[in-house]
């Protein structure tokens, strides 16, 4: 790929705590050939500080290096490209441009995906330029404040209607939702807010199809979660333009305004979408490339959420529902987040032990020696889970569910 013929793209960190705000490499593309996976290239100056490889397939030496077999990219770049929701917004603002310039809508590519997502609000702290010019992309509307809720969850409900794209205020109501759009996974309606102290949160609003009050039951979930030891983000739930709630969570990869290196089970595990893993292998990659202060306190969280896990239904707990902050000497297990009782899947995303995916509580504790620790210390760790748990119904009475939601997910709380 002669270098005149593409286009190169400046990758920046900014992460405070890990004293480093800076250029750490180039992704290029072919300006022809867009679907061709970028290759990307390290600065001379962060291959000498030696800090980490940005993704366990960048080694750190010179020269460009490119993704191997059917991979588009690297996995920490796809870490800050938007999620579903994002990508259905992207696409409809494509098809609105072609239109207004009478040309053929464009098959977008995943460094327009990449590329496209709002820098303020971008996961992790990875940002994007042209050499010299603005982050990438660097959007003139600012990000909503707690006080506009009420119009995003109106417009997200809009968006979902048959016909919408024939409205004067559809390219309007794009725009709105696009610039403090979520790089942050799942399919669901959503958009970050900022709150009266700068806070970056993201509001996950119901979607069209729901059929019970998934925001209202994503809080109690939390609740319970912050009972049995598990470390999440503060959060809360909220209605707006729907009878159901909108689950609003603290973004856990900020510090005030400062952004924190962050990266996907599925990156740091070298995972595709789909493909088997467990939550041993979480474990294992605590236990070699974990900040080495934290490796148990990491390990002993691991295990807890797995218990956590099996016990409420929370069964969409694949690789890119778990994630890794980087600090000085190595990575941390992120809060954990995108937790939901779930009624309609009868096995784990991920296996708990070596192979079996089944929502076995025996399974998870007899892998107790992997996350080092001993038969006393699990049953200790299961007893504070299933103490935690056992109020499920009173948490969700006083977060305002119905006698009749509580009911129908009763099936989802195993103790």
């Amino acid at each position: 790929m002669a270098k005149n013929n593409r286009d190169a793209f400046e990758v920046l960190l900014e992460a405070n705590e890990l004293g480093y705000s800076g250029s750490v490499g180039t992704l290029y593309r072919d300006k022809g050939r867009t679907a061709l996976p970028p290759s990307f290239e390290y600065t001379a100056d962060w291959i000498a500080q030696q800090p980490f490889m940005l993704d366990p397939r960048l080694a750190l030496y010179a020269g460009e290096q490119h993704p191997v077999g059917d991979s588009f990219t690297f996995g920490i770049f796809l870490d800050s490209a938007p999620d579903r929701w994002g990508r259905v917004l992207m696409e409809r603002r494509e098809a609105i441009q072609a239109k207004k310039e009478g040309r053929d809508r464009r098959t977008l590519q995943e460094m327009d995906f990449l590329l496209g997502v709002n820098d303020h609000t971008r996961q992790g702290a990875l940002r994007f330029r042209r050499p010299d010019g603005p982050f990438l992309d660097n959007s003139e509307l600012p990000t909503p404040t707690v006080t506009d809720l009420n119009e995003l969850a109106s417009i997200c409900n809009r968006l979902e209607e048959d016909g919408v794209e024939e409205l004067p205020e559809y390219e309007k109501w794009l725009s709105l939702l696009i610039a403090p759009g979520s790089s942050l996974g799942g399919a669901r309606p959503k958009a970050n807010f900022e709150e009266a102290d700068n806070s970056l949160w993201i509001a996950k609003f119901p979607a069209k199809n729901d059929i019970y009050d998934v925001g209202a039951w994503e809080l109690v979930t939390h609740r319970l979660a912050e009972k049995a030891k598990i470390c999440v983000p503060p959060s809360r739930a909220t209605q707006l333009a729907s009878k159901y709630h909108t689950f609003c969570v603290k973004r856990f990869d900020r510090t005030g305004t400062s952004r924190r290196m962050y990266a996907s089970a599925m990156t740091l595990l070298e995972k595709k979408d789909g493909e088997f893993s467990s939550y041993l292998d979480m474990a294992e990659f605590i236990s070699k490339h974990g900040a080495s202060g934290s490796i148990q306190t990491d390990l002993t969280q691991l295990f807890r959420r797995v218990l956590f896990n099996v016990l409420v239904s929370n069964r969409d707990d694949h690789l890119r529902n778990h994630g890794f902050i980087r600090i000085t000497d190595g990575w941390r297990l992120s809060d954990a987040f995108d937790m939901n009782p779930n009624l309609n899947k009868a096995h784990h995303a991920l296996a708990l032990d070596d192979t079996n995916p089944e929502p076995d509580i025996a399974i998870a504790m007899s892998t107790a020696e992997f996350y080092r620790l001993t038969n006393s210390e699990a049953l200790d760790i299961l007893k504070e889970v299933v103490d935690a748990i056992s109020g499920w119904a009173q948490v969700a009475k006083s977060e305002g569910l119905s006698a009749a939601e509580i009911d129908r997910m009763k099936p989802a709380f195993q103790i």
